[in-house]
């Protein structure tokens, strides 16, 4: 296999793996929407590890595309190095999903993000409605007695 055909490979496993990230994204912001903590937590695991096999295969994508030599060349000066040639067509439809896939991803985020904050203020709000009764003592006694009651309480009983 020559080394662009090495480059093409690697670029088509990176977007191949962006996809699958896509995937898990739009899992984790159901999980979010559903409130099912289990599933989000094996999203966010499932993700983890996405990310790691994403950066192993940028790493050889990098090396493919040195080895090409396009070393440091953007996406678009590669493309127009490679002329009217068939590769130069394979790797401008692999560049294109893979913009649009990482536009998909951030937008997932970004709604999961959202999805996350609101029910964190959520449980802030409950929270903090929990504490301010438990400090106010809804059926607690009142520390400085009433006249009619010693110690603060009608339950408390004199001998």
């Amino acid at each position: 296999m020559n080394e662009i055909q090495s480059f093409l490979t690697a670029t088509e496993r990176c977007v191949a793996q962006s996809k699958t990230m896509l995937s898990f994204e739009q899992e984790k912001r159901q999980a979010l929407l559903s409130d099912d903590l289990t599933r989000l937590e094996s999203m966010i695991q499932a993700q983890q590890a996405a990310i790691m096999k994403m950066e192993s295969l940028e790493k050889q994508r990098l090396e493919a595309q040195e080895k090409a030599g396009y070393h440091n060349l953007s996406a678009s000066e590669i493309l127009a190095l490679l002329g009217d040639s068939p590769d130069r067509a394979i790797l401008a439809r692999q560049i294109s999903e893979l913009k649009l896939t990482l536009e998909e991803i951030r937008y997932h985020n970004e709604k999961a993000m959202e999805i996350a904050r609101a029910n964190l203020q959520v449980v802030e709000k409950m929270s903090a409605g929990a504490a301010r009764n438990d400090q106010q003592g809804v059926y607690r006694p009142k520390p400085s007695g009433g006249a009619d009651f010693q110690g603060g309480s009608s339950f408390e009983t004199k001998i």
